[in-house]
């Protein structure tokens, strides 16, 4: 799966997504229909997703990411900006981040070494997992567009919209009321989020979702900490025939940790996806696959 990972003070917000392969798309004719209700579009973008990860057609791409964090002081002003630049690419059947420059700068000798132990332990523990037949879960504030996720949330269909050329509906969403799940942290923010998803009508790919998070909530994790807002957006664009893949994504939190109050402006993009061999990706016969579709 695609895997969004950004790292403040006792937070990590990771947004994980996933466009479809060819196998299993709903057919044609269904999306072009008018009559179809939130709860449909959506249950066709959630089987597109599944698809999508049963094929690992995300696997046969590489990517290159930038990264921006600002941090922000009370009067809004920008008092800190620190930038990277990475790889993205298969590992062990997952996707990896190699971190190749910090600030502008190439990474230097102790850097270096530092990216090859990072890299070394992802592919040593990713085929631990694999030979106890356990899926390689490195990151447990994962958040997937999947029924998990949907089940909590009433849907409405607001309207259509086109957005960079995708003619799409658009479907908003917010919590249920009652018990909702609250199995991890990241729950916590989840039940307490309302948002935005722009589903394309020509294939139910997921084009853009927006969420704000309503409500603060006070956790523990590591140190006394509440997250008192949370909003952001994810862009996604076509890569290949039935592949979505993330292209931008801004994210601003406001937190508080003991008495000191912490704000993030957080921006990422991602270009250059290239084709890899066959060979990087078991699972990939690279059907028709071509890339900037």
């Amino acid at each position: 799966m695609w895997r969004v990972e950004y790292c403040v003070p006792t937070v990590i917000i990771v947004l994980l997504a996933s466009g479809s392969s060819l196998a299993g798309q709903p057919k044609p004719e269904d999306s072009t229909k008018t009559n179809l209700t939130a709860e449909v579009i959506v249950e066709r973008a959630l089987e597109r997703m599944a698809a999508q990860e049963d094929s690992g057609i995300e696997l046969e791409f590489s990517s290159v990411g930038r990264s921006r964090n600002d941090s922000i002081d009370g009067d809004g002003r920008v008092t800190k900006t620190e930038t990277a630049g990475y790889l993205r690419y298969p590992i062990e059947g997952y996707l990896y981040d190699e971190v190749t420059e910090k600030d502008g700068l190439p990474l230097d000798e102790s850097g270096l070494r530092e990216e090859l132990k990072r890299k070394e332990k992802f592919a040593r523990e990713a085929r631990a997992h694999a030979a106890r037949g356990e899926e390689f879960i490195f990151n447990e504030m994962a958040i997937a567009f999947d029924r998990e996720l949907m089940v909590r949330y009433n849907t409405r269909l607001s309207g259509n919209e086109v957005v960079r050329g995708y003619s799409c509906w658009v479907i908003d969403f917010e919590p249920k009321d009652g018990r909702l799940p609250d199995n991890r942290r990241m729950d916590k923010a989840l039940n307490r989020s309302t948002g935005t998803l722009w589903i394309s009508k020509k294939d139910f790919g997921v084009v853009r979702v927006a969420f704000e998070m309503q409500e603060p909530f006070r956790y523990l994790w590591g140190l006394a900490a509440s997250l008192r807002h949370a909003e952001g957006r994810l862009d996604f664009k076509k890569i290949s025939p039935g592949f979505w893949a993330p292209s931008e994504f801004n994210l601003r939190l406001d937190l508080r940790v003991f008495f000191k109050g912490i704000r993030r402006h957080i921006q990422q993009t991602w270009n250059d996806y290239e084709l890899l061999p066959v060979s990087a990706n078991p699972k990939s016969t690279h059907s028709d696959a071509k890339t900037n579709q």
